[in-house]
Formats: structure tokens, sequence, C-alpha cells
């Protein structure tokens, strides 16, 4: 059920900014948890084309994904053999560091998701009203791309061609879920694919203790446009489940004992 906005709410760009730095937050307390992510790729048909399976745990500062299962079987033999050869060549490329690459690649994985602090200058923002979803009151926002706005990083050019909406959780100012709607082509790498207007995105998170919300689906579909040469259909859906707090160094042991 939804209510309208009233003059007593909060400014909604005070409340963006405050849910994306609980977003960073969490995003940071992410390597206290060890989760599931299981990756399925559906055919024009909308049947399952295929599903893959990882156990993501924490590796010397960022996260590391393993393959467990794929298309409805957990591997094994040589498939699980090669997941294990994978991780010991992860686990001794990340040991042979020196403390500047060890820096530069924790640095990098912060730095993924720095682009969304620039959400509040890229959109018009406008409070819409409150939902609730899963029995809690959320803010729902419209953001609509903001004439003149120039980008600082890279992720952050795609936001003049996106059209999006939120709703944050009121209470702990996290997002429960979040829309987005391309309005125009958005171009991901150099030329590698272009995905079309009218492709959707939705992403959803999860309350998994007292303070912390961690994603729990993230749904793509639409049309994208491969190497510029052959048209795809996007229907993608990742979804996480399990997360499960580990102590310091628990996540590596475990994950290299499996």
């Amino acid at each position: 059920m939804a209510w309208p906005a009233h003059s007593a709410d909060p400014d909604p760009r005070k409340i963006v900014e405050k849910s994306i730095a609980n977003y960073e937050k969490d995003w940071n307390t992410v390597l206290a948890f060890t989760y599931t992510e299981q990756d399925v790729s559906n055919g024009a048909s909308g049947r399952v084309k295929s599903m893959e399976v990882f156990q993501v745990s924490p590796l010397d500062g960022t996260p590391y994904s393993r393959m467990i299962a794929k298309n409805g079987n957990t591997l094994t033999g040589e498939d699980a053999g090669s997941e294990h050869e994978k991780y010991d060549k992860a686990l001794e490329s990340r040991n042979r560091e020196t403390p500047e690459q060890h820096v530069r690649r924790l640095r990098k994985y912060q730095d993924e998701r720095a682009f969304l602090r620039e959400i509040p200058d890229a959109f018009d923002m406008k409070l819409l009203g409150h939902e609730t979803l899963d029995g809690r009151a959320n803010y729902v926002i419209q953001l609509t791309p903001q004439a003149g706005f120039i980008p600082k990083s890279k992720n952050a050019r795609m936001f003049s061609d996106i059209e999006g909406k939120l709703w944050v959780d009121e209470q702990d100012l996290r997002w429960s879920k979040a829309v987005a709607d391309v309005i125009n082509t958005i171009s991901i790498g150099w030329v590698l694919a272009r995905i079309g207007p009218g492709a959707h995105i939705t992403m959803t998170q999860v309350k998994v203790d007292d303070e912390h919300w961690m994603p729990k689906e993230i749904d793509v579909s639409g049309t994208a446009r491969i190497m510029l040469v052959k048209n795809r259909t996007l229907d993608e859906r990742v979804s996480y489940s399990g997360y499960k707090r580990v102590s310091p160094g628990a996540a590596t042991s475990a994950a290299k004992n499996r």
C-alpha cells in the first residue's frame, strides 16, 4: 500500500545521500560474511539456459567466488578439482603480492561502488510517497536525469541514460529496492556491448542482522548488441542467500579445505 508524500517529509536528496553512505558501509562489511550467489540466465523462451552457484568468501581483503554447482548439479570430480586449483592459484597470487599491489587490489574493490556517490548530483529527485515492503515503511523516490550533469567517473556516465526509483527503508535508511530503466543506449566497455532503451534493472536488498543490509536479488532484462554485431536478449537473475558471519581468517581456511 502506498501513501502520498506530505510537507513533514524530509528532503529526498538528504534521504538518498544518507542511504548511499549506508550502502557503502554495508558494501565494506560484506567482507565479514560468507554467502551463496546463484546466477541464472534464461533463453528467449524464458526457460533456464544456464544456472551457476558460487560460494563467496573473503580472501585476503576482497571476496572470492568459487563455483560449487552448475545447472542443478553439485560439482564433483574434475570440475570440483578445477575450482580448487583456481582457488589455490588465487591464494598463491595474493600471497605473492607486494605491499603496493595489495593496496591497489583493495583500493580497486573499494572504488567499485564509488560512482554511486554521484547519484545526488546526477538526478533530480522527487519524493513520491511511502510504501510498505515486507512489512517495513519505505520512502519512494523518483530519480530523473539532471540536465547538464558532468560525471566524474566512468561508471557514472550511464546516469544520463537511465531513470529510476528508490525504495528507502524509513527506519534504517537502506535501499529495500532500486529500479532503473534505460532510456538511451548505454555502452559497456569500448564497443563491447550496447544496452538499448527499454532495458530494465531491479535490485532488492534484505536485512541480514541487527545493522546491515545485503543484496538479495538483481534482475536484468532487455536487449543488448554484443560487439556491435549480435543482438542478444537479456534475461539474467542473480540472487544472494545464506549470509553468515565469519571470524577473521576463518573464511580463507574454510574455502581452502572444501
